[in-house]
């Protein structure tokens, strides 16, 4: 049987397969003590930037309370939260903010709890070496240096390429908005020549007036130029044909692994909140998620997205 750059039985191999049976077998456990699949924490509240497109603080501005200040759990209280998670089946854990190398020590102790860890950072402090195996950093870069210093709202940029050069632990990502949609291919050149070991683009979530969102010539324009951007660079881009095609079509939302359950996310104070992104399912709608997306796509056994993503040590 002809076997074409879209056909499913690509994604059926021996290395596929000895990499799907203990996730199998994990799964079944979650599912007998109604576990989620992962975990992502909101470490602290704090953050040494106040980017233009910060999902975080809107969610926090929504949730707070007659302006009464917000506390960050304490790391005897996460690490306690780390280790119950961790007793129920949970192996891999996502950090997010804030920023969550402000709590580096943290950082560290959850590493010694669960198999695989994920930072996501704004790239201002370099992350060091961890005992044994390494986390997957995601570090953002949102365009030239012009254009990360505004919507960064800091002159960062430097200081942010240097943090990232040649370590490979690191794979950049790119919010794309309306601010910056026409640097896509500038991003991949940079992220590139910093010798990483990858670059996702993301698409901006916000609710449906939101001026950031991509809508016609710009989501058009969008599309035009991250399909260059994968033609140029190869699997250096993590991103395939059909995720662009599933952040169109929001095929992603239905089977959200936030809305089911299967990843739960927490703010700072430990109190459960709806998805990474928010603490609503108002933003649905302009859902443009990395985690639904991929979820999706590897359902449904999208052999260029299985390439893509299985290289990265989650």
């Amino acid at each position: 049987m002809y076997l074409n750059e879209n056909s499913i039985l690509r994604s059926i191999t021996v290395d596929n397969f000895r990499r799907a049976i203990p996730m199998w077998f994990r799964s079944q456990k979650r599912k007998f003590l109604k576990a989620p699949m992962w975990t992502n924490y909101d470490l602290t509240y704090k953050c040494n930037l106040r980017c233009e497109h910060c999902y975080f603080h809107k969610a926090v501005e929504e949730k707070r309370i007659q302006g009464k200040p917000l506390n960050d759990l304490t790391n005897a209280q996460w690490i306690k939260i780390f280790k119950y998670h961790r007793s129920i089946g949970i192996h891999s854990a996502t950090f997010t903010g804030g920023e969550p190398t402000l709590r580096m020590n943290l950082l560290f102790e959850a590493k010694k709890i669960f198999d695989n860890i994920q930072i996501i950072t704004n790239g201002l402090i370099k992350i060091p070496e961890f005992p044994g195996k390494q986390p997957v950093i995601w570090t953002s870069l949102d365009g030239g240096s012009e254009t990360h210093n505004a919507i960064r709202r800091a002159e960062i940029f430097d200081r942010v390429i240097e943090n990232v050069q040649d370590d490979k632990r690191i794979y950049l990502i790119c919010t794309v908005s309306s601010s910056n949609y026409d640097e896509i291919g500038e991003v991949a050149k940079i992220a590139h020549d910093a010798n990483t070991g990858g670059l996702f683009y993301n698409f901006y979530t916000g609710y449906p007036k939101d001026p950031l969102l991509l809508k016609g010539k710009s989501l058009q324009k969008t599309i035009k130029e991250l399909t260059k951007a994968m033609a140029d660079y190869g699997d250096y881009i993590l991103l395939s044909k059909k995720m662009i095609e599933t952040y169109i079509k929001k095929s992603h939302v239905k089977d959200c692994f936030f809305k089911n359950g299967e990843v739960q996310s927490f703010f700072p104070n430990g109190r459960r909140k709806f998805c990474v992104m928010g603490n609503t399912p108002a933003l649905c709608a302009n859902c443009g998620c990395v985690v639904p997306i991929v979820a999706h796509c590897l359902k449904k056994f999208d052999p260029e997205t299985i390439e893509k993503f299985k290289k990265i040590p989650f």
